[in-house]
């Protein structure tokens, strides 16, 4: 579980990119559109925590606005969510890390594994692990999309070094206002149905982008607990 200091990181990259896409809203429809969204987040938060009349207010609120305008509104928390959830996983690769630093076992790797099987040698002699791609019809993040979210997380990733200069936060957090304003920019899902062809490329781009990057380490760590797997 994680603890206070465990999250300061995570809250301090959730606020990065929150405060990064208001200003790419602002600049990209204006600031009535931040103003909106800002409302609408005090009164669901506020919801959240109890409040009935909060939740009245912002059904009353929702209500008021155009068409066109709760479409922005919703994208724009649409949004919000794919940095958060950038942010998220991007912190569970930073808290990895430090279990590696520190020579803990990090939860649902190898290690903790092994220590809750005893002999990985064993346990993968009778184990069987197939690799299976489905087409999910939620699963229509196009992959424009995918490559923006890497390369935000990339970008987090930077802002991980403790001998970061100001020049170089400030680079970078240009860097991320680009990112955040292709995000804004591009539609999340097709506008038409894919074909087969879609599909298959879809698939291939997660061989290319993450399988033929990840497995040969897994398989190499896995083989060196495990020799006989």
């Amino acid at each position: 579980m994680s603890t206070p200091d465990d999250t300061a990181a995570l809250r301090s990259n959730i606020r990065l990119l929150g405060e990064t896409l208001g200003l790419v809203l602002v600049e990209q429809e204006g600031r009535w559109l931040l103003g909106l969204e800002e409302r609408a987040r005090r009164l669901a938060l506020a919801g959240r925590r109890g409040s009935e009349e909060a939740i009245e207010q912002l059904v009353a609120f929702a209500k008021t606005l155009e068409l066109d305008h709760q479409g922005l509104v919703l994208r724009a928390f649409g949004v919000y969510f794919q940095l958060a959830n950038i942010a998220e996983q991007h912190h569970r690769i930073r808290r990895r890390r430090a279990y590696e630093r520190e020579g803990r076992t990090a939860p649902e790797s190898l290690a903790d594994a092994e220590e809750r099987l005893g002999s990985l040698d064993e346990a993968s002699r009778h184990a069987s692990v197939e690799l299976v791609l489905t087409s999910h019809p939620t699963e229509s993040t196009r992959r424009t999309v995918l490559r923006v979210h890497r390369r935000i997380s990339d970008l987090l990733g930077e802002l991980d070094n403790p001998d970061l200069t100001a020049p170089a936060f400030e680079r970078i957090r240009a860097k991320l206002t680009e990112e955040v304003t292709i995000l804004w920019q591009t539609d999340e899902v097709r506008s038409r149905r894919p074909h087969v062809y879609d599909e298959i490329r879809h698939g291939l781009w997660f061989f290319a982008e993450t399988l033929w990057q990840t497995a040969p380490d897994l398989l190499g760590e896995l083989r060196s607990r495990a020799p006989h797997a």
